[in-house]
């Protein structure tokens, strides 16, 4: 499986894992298609088209300087690629060549079920259809902006766009079908008839199950603020107005929390012992069944609550507020600053680390709050790790900085957009959030920007496992990736 990013690196999953490919560009690729593991074409801006033979990527040459936006083939000597002002090339196993199409309208995606029986989408509401000898526009009656296609065979074939809008075709004709979204529709993918996932703008998904298409979402319009995962089948999602969401891995669905509170950090040691905190000290526990209050002894807003066990668990406020639960009551603790405290993580040893505004950060050493030398003035918003000698705090203006278990160091990013939140799996991989629907992740090689499909702010991140997070944010985004 590869997917493409906003720069010149692509990525590979084997199975297990994804890893960084360099491309040798440094356009930005738009599509990715293959006939098997050692025959796989890219294609991307001013014409970019490059080939993987199964060791290493190399440019091909195209012939055009328009961006191409999509690539498909019937076959590994039977490839096309289309782009902008109706550019369709033609790929025959040994050189690319460039196909008369008769209009000059953007082609943004092409897909077909055989190598007579081809589409290339234009947006306006047209289809380029091959059948083998020629190309010939067709009307599909579609009003709205046409994005992508997929389908099943010659005789089931759906292609999405703006509002919301898909149109199947049945074999004889092109009908409108409801989608049960309003959002742009960016993607279009399945696995069967009766498995069609389309994805499009703020964190939309719709499933068709061969009969209906239902939208897949979080079951709720309130900002989410932070998620927390025990596994594959157990986050929880926490935000406005008391809102609390369960995913139990196929579903969020609603849990009532008892207060009106916004809700800004959640956090647990296992699916029936979970903590959330928020406004005027909320502390909330979830014990696997219901939610209930606990008695914080504090009226200031709670932003982030971590911890090693049940017995043992921290959480941070406004004010340079710290407390700590010892499983029978929370206590203040003495943070030394001011200043508001937005994230808290800490390792399997005594080291605790809390984050916030101007750079402020601080270090639990088991006895005391001490603070430490962060080397920038812009205000951090979460903090995670590996362990005590690798933990990332992020911030500002893409700020994102290394604790190497001695000293704190800028690390380069791929943003300057703020980020909200940072997750680091027990293997070291890092996925940080933020607004505008950023996401950034390093798997080794250094962070690269991630499509998350969504403009809404992300405000939170956390994985279950170094393959499986999710992130949420704005509107009651939910986004879950996967590398």
């Amino acid at each position: 499986v590869y997917s493409l990013s906003y720069d010149d690196r692509l990525r590979h999953y084997n199975g297990t894992a994804w890893s960084a490919q360099n491309s040798g560009v440094t356009e930005t690729l738009l599509g990715v298609w293959g006939s098997s593991a050692t025959n796989v074409f890219a294609v991307g801006a001013s014409g970019r088209i490059l080939r993987y033979n199964g060791t290493a990527w190399s440019a091909q040459a195209s012939g055009t300087t328009r961006d191409l936006s999509a690539v498909w083939g019937a076959a590994a000597n039977d490839v096309y690629a289309v782009g902008s002002r109706g550019t369709i090339l033609h790929y025959n196993g040994t050189a690319w060549s460039e196909i008369a199409t008769g209009t000059f309208t953007n082609l943004v995606a092409v897909w077909g079920s055989s190598a007579s029986d081809i589409y290339a989408v234009q947006p306006d509401g047209i289809l380029l259809h091959y059948n083998g000898t020629s190309w010939e526009g067709i009307k599909t009656g579609a009003t709205e902006t046409l994005t992508s296609i997929w389908g099943s065979g010659a005789t089931n074939i759906y292609v999405a766009g703006s509002n919301g809008s898909i149109v199947r075709y049945d074999g004889s004709g092109w009908n409108p079908v409801t989608s049960n979204v309003t959002e742009w529709l960016a993607g279009l993918w399945g696995s069967s008839a009766s498995n069609v996932i389309t994805v499009g703008a703020n964190g939309t998904i719709a499933r068709f199950d061969g009969t209906t298409w239902t939208a897949l979402s979080g079951g709720t319009s309130e900002d989410l603020s932070s998620v927390w995962a025990a596994s594959a089948t157990h986050a929880f999602a926490v935000g406005g107005n008391g809102t609390i969401i369960h995913y139990n891995g196929a579903t969020w669905s609603p849990q009532a929390s008892g207060t009106s509170e916004f809700l800004s950090g959640v956090w647990g040691n296992s699916a029936t012992s979970v903590f959330a905190v928020g406004g005027n000290g909320t502390i909330l526990r979830y014990n696997g069944t219901v939610w209930s209050p606990l008695t914080s002894g504090t009226g200031e807003l709670l932003t982030a609550v971590w911890g090693r066990s049940a017995t043992d668990v921290y959480a941070v406020g406004l004010n340079g507020t710290i407390l700590h639960y010892n499983g029978t009551a929370w206590s203040p603790q003495t943070s030394g600053t001011p200043k508001h405290l937005l994230g808290v993580w800490g390792g399997t040893g005594a080291d605790v680390f809390a984050v916030g505004l101007d750079g402020t950060i601080l270090r639990h050493n088991g006895t005391a709050w001490a603070a430490q030398t962060s080397g920038t003035l812009k205000s951090l918003y979460g903090v995670s790790g590996s362990t005590a000698q690798n933990v990332y705090a992020v911030g500002d203006s893409g700020t994102v900085l290394r604790f190497n278990g001695t000293s704190w160091a800028i690390r380069a990013s791929a943003t300057t957009q703020d980020l909200r939140s940072v997750w680091v799996s027990p293997g070291g991989q890092s996925v940080a959030v933020g607004v505008n629907g950023t996401i950034i992740y390093d798997g080794g090689a250094g962070f690269v920007v991630e499509p998350g499909g969504t403009s809404q702010n992300l405000t939170s991140v956390w994985g279950s496992s170094a393959t499986d997070a999710f992130a949420v944010g704005g509107l009651g985004t939910v986004v879950r990736g996967s590398q």
